[in-house]
Parts: C-alpha cells; structure tokens; sequence
C-alpha cells in the first residue's frame, strides 16, 4: 500500500495495526517519491538475521586460508605435494 506522508500521519494508528497484522507493508511517499517503508517488527527481525548471515559469509571468505601465509615462500605445486604426502601417511596410520 502507498500513502502519502500526510495520510500517514492522520492514519497512523490504523497503519500500524495492519502492517501489525503481517499482511501488508506500507510505503510513505513524500512529494511522490517512496520515502520509508512501515513493516512489521517480525519482517523486520527477518530480514535483519538474513542480513547478518550474508555479512558473516562475505567476512569469512576474507579471512585467510591456512596456505595463505605461504603465498610467495613455498610455490603452490610444492604445498599441495606436501599436503598429499602428509595425508597419504596420515591415513595409512590410521586406516593400515
């Protein structure tokens, strides 16, 4: 639903009881432009938590990986021949 700020102000009660119902969301227009939107506290918290998680995602794809620190020191052939030496005898403990 849209609504101009004056309708808003003079009907604000009545918004809030039904965006309270979590039928609807109503955006305020000021000067035909939308200016803010008017959601229930439940939208809310869900859009909130689905925002968070999509930040923690993109800081844990900039946090190093364990062969990072060994960019520049160690070619990337040799790091990987080395994890594959380590974990052939690691499982070959284990497992033989």
């Amino acid at each position: 639903m849209l609504v101009n700020v004056a309708d808003a102000k003079a009907k604000f009660s009545s918004l809030l009881a039904l965006v309270g119902l979590g039928k609807e969301e109503v955006i305020i227009s000021k000067r035909n432009k939308p200016a803010a939107v008017l959601i229930s506290y439940e939208k809310f918290l869900k859009m909130k938590k689905r925002d968070e998680a999509v930040i923690d995602k993109k800081a844990l794809e900039t946090l190093p990986s364990s062969v990072d620190q060994f960019i520049g020191i160690v070619s990337e052939g040799e790091a990987d021949k080395d994890y594959k030496a380590s974990r052939e005898a690691y499982l070959r403990e284990k497992y033989l």
